[in-house]
């Protein structure tokens, strides 16, 4: 499964998460963005299977920010749609964003729960890998 990693700076914490999401060899991290123009376009061009979406410190509902809404709308519209795990550092889940987990391909997870990303992205790849184009209307 092809991974695109959004909105995480170059640096440490990126290379720790790539490095965590790549321990597991179903996980290839094709591309990272930090900003959402460029991520958008990364999406478009390279089609990922999932999409780690990082969510700004703070961020309480998802219309809150105009470019992480985007980017969650775009990477979800892409044909097949991609798997979205969103990454939230608050201590508690934000309000609007609990709202969003959908059933096998939107997932909610805090910051530096390694385990919960790991399930998460299980998740997203095992739905994607049963499903059938053929069978879709």
């Amino acid at each position: 499964m092809t991974v695109l990693v959004v909105g995480v700076p170059d640096g440490e914490q990126l290379e720790l998460l790539r490095a965590g999401i790549q321990r597991n060899p179903h996980f290839r991290v094709l591309s990272h963005a930090h900003d959402p123009v460029v991520a958008l376009a990364h999406a478009r061009l390279l089609l990922p299977d999932i999409t780690v979406l990082s969510l700004p410190s703070g961020l309480d509902s998802l219309d809150a920010d105009p470019g992480v809404l985007s980017v969650f709308h775009g990477v979800r519209s892409l044909d097949p749609p991609s798997g979205v795990v969103l990454r939230t550092a608050a201590d508690r889940m934000p309000r609007a964003v609990s709202g969003l987990a959908v059933e096998g391909a939107v997932h909610v997870v805090r910051e530096g729960d390694h385990e919960a990303l790991m399930r998460a992205l299980r998740t997203i790849g095992l739905r994607r890998a049963s499903c059938d184009p053929d069978e879709m209307p």
